[in-house]
């Protein structure tokens, strides 16, 4: 019985301190297992190959999309917070005050939704 195999190929050229090459017969079945995780997770096969061999955490997708989303409002807090401060040392109008104090609750909202869904998700 001859097994189909492939060469699973791992080279990156001294990204990160990485310059070795390592080279494995696998079988159909090791390929279609490390296709669905990387497909499933976003990174590259040779990604998911440094990750299992260093026992990482292999996130989802959608846990990889979750965690840009909380980093995205992070950064719109941040934005906000500053516009609030300048407001407030320079003596604004009201209106425009106030209007920056709506962006944060907006923002503020938004934030607990994401925590929100990421809870139930566990």
């Amino acid at each position: 019985m001859a097994l189909d195999k492939h060469r699973v190929r791992l080279t990156i050229n001294g990204l990160g301190g990485l310059r070795h090459f390592i080279g494995a017969r696998v079988g159909d079945e090791h390929v279609a297992r490390l296709r669905a995780l990387a497909e499933a997770s976003g990174f590259t096969d040779g990604e998911i190959i440094r990750r299992v061999l260093l026992s990482a955490q292999i996130p989802s997708a959608r846990a990889r999309q979750e965690i840009q989303d909380l980093l995205r409002i992070q950064r719109e807090q941040n934005r906000l917070g500053g516009l609030l401060k300048k407001a407030l040392t320079e003596r604004e109008e009201k209106a425009e005050l106030r209007r920056t104090l709506v962006e944060v609750e907006r923002n503020a909202a938004e934030l607990r939704r994401v925590l929100a869904h990421l809870v139930r998700s566990r």
